[in-house]
């Protein structure tokens, strides 16, 4: 018994009569003399309907197309068609390019999350399909892949248009868990900006934030020292640290930028102030706090200092001891810091030069490209 049912189903997905024919599921079987079985099919479909009823064929003559209900209609498959190809484009050139096409929008890990999601949508969609490739499909493939580029020309045209910096993908291996990437030098007044981007309630940033002090009291005049802690209730709780953007520096070496979350149990960045900040974090930042960039090119993921060496110990001791330069938080902190200046220094092109004499600082210099 022929499946209308089926006909219709596969009628709406493009299918000629011919094909729709030869399908064993439909059950159709021409009788002897009745000529080509699709001909044959299409004749006895249209004789089972009234006129009232009848769906116009594509460019059926004395018709000026088809009506609504016959439109290819949006099944899964075809709409997972249009999103796997959508998704792809745009986290491609998101990736390639995290500024200006990946600011606000990021390859990682939202891009990245919604082309996993739409491909295994795809894969479910042609598990349970037989029906996998048609001109239905083909120019929902289409749709995607325009969409794609539209919606990454549209992001990274806002993006552009606020003043977000070029930045790379691409980034190089340097020392002791740095990278670098071929970025244009974000400078401030003349100055190599330091950014930094974290939060208070943060072990690791409090860690990390005495030998940011240090390296940035060794380039300048520091001032605005605020001390406080991290969380009580997190890891390494109430770490002794210094707040990062209440400094104030004076040095025609570097510029500080800080963003810094203030909430007293939350372990997450703020929201970055303005679109450069905002395209570093989103371009590099997939590790979490701190995060540092020195002059827009060396960056830093994750914490600089181990917090164990501070534990029970109140900020003014270890100012104590990074004054002195002895003890086990100092010995702790000042690798870290070595490194710090080394970065500086770099970006300055070997000044100052008191501060490149410094052994540390020379030896880790020596190691930077």
């Amino acid at each position: 018994m022929v499946d209308w049912d089926r006909i219709e189903r596969l009628r709406a997905r493009g299918w000629d009569w011919d094909r729709i024919a030869g399908d064993e599921k439909v059950d159709f079987h021409a009788d002897a003399g009745a000529g080509e079985p699709g001909r044959a099919l299409r004749s006895l479909y249209f004789q089972r309907r009234s006129r009232s009823q009848r769906k116009p064929e594509p460019g059926e003559p004395g018709k000026a197309g088809r009506d609504l209900d016959d439109r290819p209609r949006w099944t899964l498959l075809r709409v997972a068609y249009v999103a796997t190809p959508m998704f792809g484009i745009w986290f491609l050139l998101a990736y390639l390019v995290p500024s200006p096409l990946g600011v606000y929008v990021t390859a990682i890990p939202t891009l990245a999350i919604l082309l996993c999601a739409a491909a295994a949508v795809l894969a479910f969609a042609l598990f349970r399909s037989t029906e996998r490739w048609n001109r239905v499909y083909r120019n929902g493939a289409v749709i995607g892949i325009v969409a794609g580029l539209a919606l990454t020309g549209m992001f990274g045209l806002a993006a552009y248009s606020q003043g977000c910096p070029n930045l790379t993908s691409s980034q190089s291996a340097e020392p002791n868990g740095w990278t670098k990437a071929a970025n244009s030098p974000w400078q401030q007044d003349g100055a190599p900006v330091f950014y930094f981007y974290g939060a208070t309630a943060c072990p690791f940033c409090s860690a990390s934030s005495w030998a940011i002090w240090y390296s940035l009291s060794k380039m300048g005049t520091v001032s605005g020292v605020t001390y406080s802690h991290s969380s009580s209730t997190d890891t390494f709780p109430n770490t002794p640290e210094i707040v990062i953007d209440t400094l104030s520096v004076q040095s025609q070496y570097v510029a500080l930028v800080a963003a810094e979350n203030h909430d007293p149990v939350q372990t997450l960045g703020p929201v970055p102030s303005g679109c450069t900040q905002q395209a570093f974090v989103s371009a590099y930042d997939s590790q979490g706090i701190p995060f540092v960039v020195v002059n827009g090119q060396y960056i830093h993921q994750k914490s600089l200092v181990d917090p164990t060496n501070l534990a029970g110990l109140t900020p003014e001791q270890v100012m104590g001891e990074m004054t002195n330069q002895s003890g086990a938080a100092w010995d702790a902190i000042s690798p870290a810091a070595y490194w710090l200046l080394a970065f500086m220094v770099k970006v300055n092109n070997g000044a100052p030069a008191n501060v490149a004499a410094i052994p540390q600082v020379a030896n880790d210099l020596g190691q930077i490209t």
